[in-house]
């Protein structure tokens, strides 16, 4: 198997795992705000977003500013909510290779 098969099988599977998992803690939800280190670097038009959105209804709503030392943008927030303010700032930290996401959430 070369190594863009095996990506792309990678990518498929921790897709499956994602979908199961986020179904199965927020079914029914209204409000989610999904955010992790998805090791997946995000640029304009990524598989990442348009899986999200198509997926969960989600938004991205982290800027696309780097978030690691290394300068890549694979720390992402996701929301899908609605009257609330949501404000997302990078922290700089030298603990760290990634940089800390500070959110804060406002009702409206």
């Amino acid at each position: 198997m070369n190594g863009i098969s095996k990506d792309l099988n990678k990518s498929m599977s921790n897709s499956k795992l994602l979908t199961r998992i986020i179904s199965l803690y927020c079914f029914n939800c209204e409000n989610i705000l999904i955010l992790g280190d998805f090791n997946h670097e995000l640029k304009l038009g990524s598989p990442l977003e348009s899986f999200m959105l198509q997926s969960f209804d989600t938004r991205l709503f982290s800027s696309r500013e780097s978030t690691t030392n290394a300068r890549t943008v694979i720390d992402e927030v996701f929301d899908r909510i609605e009257d609330y303010n949501i404000e997302v700032f990078i922290y700089e930290s030298y603990s760290s290779h990634h940089k800390p996401l500070v959110i804060r959430v406002r009702e409206l």
